[in-house]
């Protein structure tokens, strides 16, 4: 058996298979659940076919490579531990699907879509990436679409803009391609990275065509629209990472990491301008995804190791702390009826656990002491201190804003008045919550512990951290 089989197609099968007993809504929760706990036991469990044994034979050994139609999906030990990772967000996100008792498209679609990101980074050529993600968008489109209560401007907008970047990036490619064979001019050089540039900079919602992150965020049930908007920008992240490992011009292009830190300085800016003036927490959600998703690039664009480190660093952190978030207004929404910042109001004093919760997760994705971002964005202040001190100076005080103003968010929640009917509170749900704020901590008292076996996520890009 293939890694591809067995962690790509039997997942998209899995999925349409279930789709007949989506009548029986909770046994196909936990169907899916069952399906990620397998593939991340077996990848746990299992050692790819050019991997030298360090275990004498009592790992299961699987073929890195299939082909389908003349293309090759192969699996490397870094997207190994890249679908790890995703497989287990979706089965942690159904767990709390099947908790809420909460009807969506992702049980069973999840499986689809991840199958299909993982897909996009495994495909040889990998030109042929860019198809692969607009499919995945379209079954994002899927997932989202069942409620027809929700406004369809944020989903318009999330495929138009995927589908206009698309051809730019399979452009970009081409060009870049021939340059591998013959040496390409400068001008064709120039050429390749603007329309790559276009591309990406669409892809990850870039200012001026950010307003689909905000309007998906805005329209959409957080337990839906959010693990679109957390896993489709990581699957983009770790794309431009293989693009650059893989074209040596490009890699050589000083020019592409002075633009990536720009773009990234550019996405916290504005993310933490319009932060403090929202008065809906799904809104301001997004304004932090656009942050977030600035922090990588940024990360990136340092072109250097530990920068590509604490890339992968960062998207452990931005999976956990928005999982968090997003099941927190989830739960909000579910007892107050909104998720307007006035919904706050005497949460400290009725709803302890919730309260909590949130605000680990906001300070989690801020980088405050004690939780799970703050080793993270304190090693990319010193490494971006060496490069730009005024970049460095800059990014500390657009993370200040969001700061102050969450702990203004604090003083609302302190306040006696609570304007909601007082619900049963439901043990599993707190209990949910409560191993997601323990897991930040830990994260942040001990990340040597944690944070290093996610950086097996770069492993693969031998051209990046050698």
């Amino acid at each position: 058996m293939t890694a591809p089989f067995l962690w790509i197609i039997l997942p998209i099968f899995f999925s349409i298979l279930f789709l007949f007993f989506r009548k029986y809504y909770l046994l196909v929760c936990l169907f899916q659940i069952s399906v990620c706990i397998l593939i991340v036991f077996s990848g746990i469990n299992s050692q790819l076919g050019f991997q030298a044994s360090t275990s004498g034979g009592s790992l299961l050994k699987i073929e890195p490579e299939m082909n389908i139609l003349g293309r090759s999906l192969i699996i490397t030990p870094g997207l190994k531990t890249t679908l790890l990772l995703f497989y287990g967000f979706l089965g942690f996100w159904t767990i709390g699907l099947y908790i809420l008792k909460i009807k969506t498209n992702i049980a069973p679609l999840g499986l689809t879509f991840i199958g299909l990101l993982i897909a996009a980074l495994a495909v040889e050529p990998f030109l042929y990436s860019a198809l692969i993600i607009e499919i995945a968008v379209i079954i994002s489109v899927l997932m989202l679409s069942r409620d027809q209560t929700v406004g369809i401007e944020g989903i318009s907008r999330l495929l138009v803009y995927f589908t206009i970047g698309m051809p730019f990036i399979l452009l970009a490619g081409w060009y870049l391609a021939g340059g591998e064979i013959t040496p390409v001019n400068d001008e064709q050089l120039i050429q390749a990275t603007v329309l790559l540039g276009l591309g990406f900079v669409l892809w990850l919602a870039v200012f001026p065509f950010h307003t689909w992150v905000l309007l998906l965020s805005d329209e959409s049930n957080p337990y839906e629209g959010l693990l679109i908007l957390i896993l489709l920008p990581i699957a983009v992240v770790v794309l431009l990472l293989k693009y650059i490992n893989g074209f040596a011009w490009l890699r050589g292009y000083e020019m592409v990491f002075q633009t990536l830190r720009l773009l990234g300085i550019l996405m916290i800016s504005m993310g933490s301008i319009w932060f403090p003036f929202q008065k809906n927490l799904k809104k301001a959600t997004g304004y932090l995804l656009i942050v977030s998703t600035g922090v990588m690039i940024t990360a990136i664009g340092l072109n250097s190791i530990n920068g590509y480190i604490l890339t992968s660093y960062l998207i452990l952190m931005r999976i956990i702390g928005f999982s968090l978030l997003s099941w927190t207004l989830t739960i909000l929404k579910i007892k107050t009826d909104s998720t307007d910042i006035e919904a706050l109001a005497g949460l400290f004093n009725h709803e302890l656990i919730l309260a909590i919760s949130i605000f680990a997760s906001l300070f989690t994705i801020v980088g405050m002491p004690l939780l799970g971002g703050f080793p993270v964005l304190q090693a990319l202040y010193s490494d971006l201190y060496s490069f730009e001190p005024r970049f460095s100076s800059l990014v500390i005080i657009c993370i200040t804003i969001l700061s102050i103003t969450i702990l203004n968010w604090i003083l609302t929640s302190l306040k006696s008045e609570y304007n909601a009917e007082l619900l049963p509170t439901n043990i599993s749900s707190n209990v949910f919550l409560l191993t997601c704020v323990i897991l930040l901590f830990i994260l942040g008292v001990f990340p040597n512990q944690i944070y290093p076996r996610i950086s097996g996520i770069i492993d693969g890009f031998q051209f990046l951290i050698k």
